[in-house]
Protein backbone atom coordinates (compact mmCIF):
# COMPACT_ATOMS: atom_id res chain seq x y z
CA UNK A 1 0.00 0.00 0.00
CA UNK A 2 1.31 3.41 -0.96
CA UNK A 3 1.65 5.85 1.95
CA UNK A 4 0.80 9.54 1.69
CA UNK A 5 3.65 12.04 1.96
CA UNK A 6 4.18 13.66 5.35
CA UNK A 7 3.02 17.27 5.41
CA UNK A 8 3.68 19.81 8.13
CA UNK A 9 1.64 22.97 8.72
CA UNK A 10 2.97 26.06 10.49
CA UNK A 11 0.84 27.44 13.33
CA UNK A 12 1.59 30.87 11.84
CA UNK A 13 -0.54 29.97 8.79
CA UNK A 14 -4.30 30.59 9.11
CA UNK A 15 -5.07 26.87 8.88
CA UNK A 16 -2.35 26.21 11.47
CA UNK A 17 -4.07 28.52 13.93
CA UNK A 18 -7.30 26.58 13.35
CA UNK A 19 -5.50 23.41 14.47
CA UNK A 20 -4.68 24.74 17.94
CA UNK A 21 -6.45 22.72 20.61
CA UNK A 22 -7.12 19.71 18.38
CA UNK A 23 -6.04 16.19 19.38
CA UNK A 24 -4.69 13.20 17.48
CA UNK A 25 -7.43 11.82 15.25
CA UNK A 26 -9.34 15.12 14.97
CA UNK A 27 -10.24 16.33 11.46
CA UNK A 28 -11.08 19.73 9.97
CA UNK A 29 -11.87 21.14 6.54
CA UNK A 30 -10.47 24.57 5.71
CA UNK A 31 -11.16 26.73 2.61
CA UNK A 32 -8.11 27.08 0.33
CA UNK A 33 -7.28 30.54 -1.06
CA UNK A 34 -7.72 29.39 -4.69
CA UNK A 35 -10.98 27.57 -4.00
CA UNK A 36 -11.86 24.14 -2.71
CA UNK A 37 -11.19 22.76 0.74
CA UNK A 38 -8.11 21.48 2.51
CA UNK A 39 -8.87 18.37 4.58
CA UNK A 40 -6.59 17.91 7.59
CA UNK A 41 -6.41 15.01 10.04
CA UNK A 42 -4.08 15.15 13.05
CA UNK A 43 -1.89 12.04 12.98
CA UNK A 44 0.90 13.06 15.34
CA UNK A 45 1.81 15.83 17.76
CA UNK A 46 5.57 15.98 18.01
CA UNK A 47 5.94 18.37 20.94
CA UNK A 48 3.44 20.26 23.04
CA UNK A 49 5.30 22.50 25.53
CA UNK A 50 2.31 23.23 27.76
CA UNK A 51 1.49 19.55 28.22
CA UNK A 52 5.14 18.92 29.17
CA UNK A 53 5.03 21.76 31.72
CA UNK A 54 7.52 23.82 29.68
CA UNK A 55 6.16 27.37 29.93
CA UNK A 56 9.54 29.08 29.45
CA UNK A 57 10.45 28.94 25.76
Amino acid sequence: MKSKPEITISILAPVGSALLGLSIGDKIEWPKPGGGNLKVRITEIIYQPERSGDYQL
